[in-house]
């Protein structure tokens, strides 16, 4: 026979068999099979559970094994959804007369474990068992105390079951345990109420109750049936942790027979995916119970952990809207002082009604202030400091402040609870809030804490005798904060967070704003100062060059005449540079082209009609620095000058400015189409040593080339420009 390979896989562990034995209980019987359907490692009295010895099932194939209502057990295996596992079907053993089994199977990655266990003879109406479980549902429906409630479902457990004992166990915070419902009769004592320390039940001892989340022993004092494996099988034992029929620990049965319980039965109750407690169930004589039974239980289990987790939701969402409806109208009050620029102070006491609590705290950087019941400021600060580590940014509650930190023992009548947060005021601030110590007298039962137990047995349900229990007052502890609690203190300290950070955010606004009105009033007086000089400026600029032209028109000597005009023209050049730099925002740079543009034209004005667009201008429209621009314009000015004058003989002509961009400067030309120098040009008047000067400042190179077509200077400058964008701004009309 074949098993599918999407089968659920379990791996193969080693047990140690003192604590995992290799064996299962011997009321039942066990089959290992490989993916094939041969049997590696079986269990049990097998003769009466398939009619098959032990000796004659190792180590062969499944596939002859028929019961007496002719269904084969391979066909049966291999219908099985790999999914799934638990019950499969009502099994009849041939030859007949050992009567039914229930089997139930467990998928891996290769075959399956096959367990059989007795049914119920003679097996209940299903209709009778379906009323008695609707009406233990109907119970928990009931409404009550969380107390009725865990009365209630031990009453209807036990109904279900018969057992003498039936105990709803919870966890506690700090691993410990206690009963807080039962049902019973006379035969066993009560445990209601006691508790059982941590170390009666570990974590690790919870965790089977996870995944399997049963567990059935019907006689105490079973002697375990060995697994037995094929001589051909040498591979590790198969995980039995799903199997209903493995052996328990030796420890365990002891406990057992040491407090008289002659069976057991344990279900867990997981509650929002946690084990919340245990439903356990003694019996005082062996007792087993039919897998109907046990599904209903188990069904009734799960239901009993929905209804917990529906009041505990009821309750956190009811305590939840109470404290954020505290919350949220503090924080509309704060709201408003931020909007209205006051100072944003932490009334304590208003804090301290935040959650329910005894006294509060906030502590600052040099400042500790308190109200209510709370430690002295010394002790409060030592422990904001503590806890800087335990809160980082989130939120620390304990129920037990000594337990987690020796230095508050003394002040446990104070603060035997804490709850902390910080936010970012000022500067780093923790908020506290304290709870007295709350004495409560409870009764311990189980092994002394701290002592070893047996990691994977729950022995605290079942070694206790009223004997062995004891009164104790617990001290330095106080009620648990709830989760509700502790949601609020996470939720106000980040929104006191957000407050802090926007009033931070304001109160930089309001200085920016000031600061800036300040800049602005500033600017507007320097706006007006500037422009009065500007204003004089030019008018200055323009009462010289006015004084310079009628010196020209006024003086008989055509020398000096020239000179005059040659210093209005420069007279000219700067005064274009100034205008330029008042109409720029940028004070430290001017635009070349449209400066270029702007001087050329200035010119031209001044040389008469017959030059209106005869200067043509290309040049690049990058930003230079002002210095720069100023010898550059008076460079160019005096170029122009000498086109005007001797180009044409005077006369009005063609003449092209283009300033280019080079890999390290400017290249300016400046070019006519008139009669040409003849021989290479020495210039020894004022215009020609003013070109020599003006391109020595710039650091540039001056070539000029003359012929029958005209002149071309070309300067070159090694200037970086500030800024640089590419445009080509045409003046007027360009000679071919």
């Amino acid at each position: 026979m074949g098993f599918s390979p999407k089968m659920r896989h379990h791996s193969l562990r080693e047990r140690d068999s003192n604590r995992f034995p290799a064996a299962i209980q011997p009321h039942g019987a066990l089959l290992s099979l490989d993916g094939l359907g041969v049997v590696t490692h079986l269990a049990g009295d097998t003769c009466r559970a398939v009619g098959v010895p032990p000796e004659a099932l190792l180590g062969q194939p499944i596939g002859a094994l028929v019961d007496s209502k002719g269904c084969g057990l391979a066909q049966l295996i291999e219908r099985l959804d790999p999914a799934m596992q638990g019950f499969v079907t009502k099994w009849h053993p041939c030859p007949p007369g050992g009567g039914a089994w229930d089997i139930t199977a467990h998928p891996r990655q290769e075959g399956a474990i096959i367990e059989f266990e007795p049914a119920a003879a003679p097996a209940a109406e299903a209709a009778a068992n379906m009323s008695q479980f609707s009406r233990a549902v109907a119970s928990l429906d009931l409404p009550g105390e969380p107390e009725h409630l865990f009365g209630t479902m031990a009453a209807e457990v036990r109904r279900l079951v018969g057992f003498d004992r039936v105990l709803v166990y919870r966890f506690l915070e700090g691993d410990a345990g206690e009963v807080v419902g039962e049902a019973r009769s006379n035969a066993l004592p009560s445990l209601l109420d006691q508790r059982f320390p941590g170390t009666d039940f570990p974590r690790q001892a919870r965790k089977p109750y996870l995944r399997n989340r049963f567990s059935l022993i019907p006689d105490a004092n079973y002697i375990p049936a060995p697994l037995r494996a094929s001589a051909r099988w040498d591979a590790a034992t198969p995980d039995m942790s799903d199997c209903s029929l493995r052996s328990v620990s030796p420890v365990h049965l002891q406990n057992l027979k040491s407090m008289g319980v002659a069976s057991s039965m344990t279900l867990p109750v997981v509650v929002n995916n946690e084990l919340w407690g245990l439903v356990a169930c003694h019996h005082g004589e062996p007792r087993h119970v039919a897998y109907e039974v046990r599904e209903a239980c188990r069904h009734l289990a799960r239901l009993f952990a929905h209804r917990i987790e529906d009041r505990e939701a009821t309750g956190h969402h009811g305590q939840s809207t109470r404290l954020g409806d505290l919350r949220m109208a503090w924080l509309d009050d704060l709201r408003v002082m931020v909007e209205g620029r006051l100072p944003l102070e932490l009334d304590l006491a208003r804090l301290a009604s935040m959650v329910p609590c005894d006294g509060a705290a906030r502590v600052s950087p040099g400042r500790v202030e308190l109200t209510g019941r709370t430690p002295d400021p010394v002790q409060t600060a030592a422990l904001a400091q503590w806890l800087q580590e335990a809160v980082r940014g989130d939120v620390f509650a304990t129920h037990c402040l000594a337990a987690q930190w020796d230095a508050a023992g003394p002040y446990a009548t104070e603060a035997a609870g804490v709850l902390a947060t910080t936010v970012d005021a000022t500067g780093p601030t923790m908020l506290l809030w304290f709870r007295g110590e709350e004495s409560t007298h409870v009764t311990w039962a189980g092994t002394d804490e701290g002592t070893r137990v047996d990691g994977d047995s729950p022995t605290s349900l079942i070694r206790t005798s009223p004997s062995t229990a004891r009164e104790r007052t617990v001290h330095q502890t106080t009620r648990p904060w709830t989760r509700a609690e502790v949601d609020a203190t996470r939720q106000l300290g980040r929104s006191l967070d957000a407050l802090f950070h926007q009033q931070t955010v304001r109160e930089l606004d309001h200085r920016l704003r000031e600061t800036l009105a300040e800049q602005q009033s500033l600017v507007a007086q320097k706006h007006v100062l500037m422009q009065e000089v500007h204003h004089r400026v030019q008018n200055s600029l323009q009462i010289v060059n006015s004084m310079l032209q009628l010196q020209a028109r006024q003086t008989p000597d055509r020398h000096v005449r020239t000179q005059f005009e040659s210093a209005v023209n420069r007279l000219m050049a700067v005064s274009a540079v100034h205008r330029h730099l008042w109409r720029s925002s940028d004070a430290q740079n001017v635009q070349l082209g449209p400066y270029l543009e702007e001087l050329c034209a200035d010119l031209m004005s001044s040389w008469g009609d017959g030059w209106s667009g005869r200067v043509a201008v290309e040049a690049t429209d990058a930003a230079i620095p002002s210095q720069t621009a100023v010898t550059l314009a008076l460079l160019v000015t005096e170029l122009l000058t000498n086109a005007a004058k001797y180009a044409y003989a005077g006369a009005p002509g063609p003449v092209e400015v283009r300033a280019d961009r080079t890999d390290d400067g400017l290249r300016v030309r400046v070019r006519d189409h008139g009669l040409g120098m003849h021989g290479r040009v020495q210039g020894g008047g004022l215009g020609s040593k003013l070109i020599r000067i003006f391109t020595a400042q710039l650091s540039g190179h001056a070539e000029t080339v003359t012929g029958g077509d005209g002149t071309t200077v070309t300067i070159t400058v090694p200037v970086k420009p500030a800024a640089h964008r590419e445009r080509s701004t045409p003046s007027g009309p360009m000679p071919a």
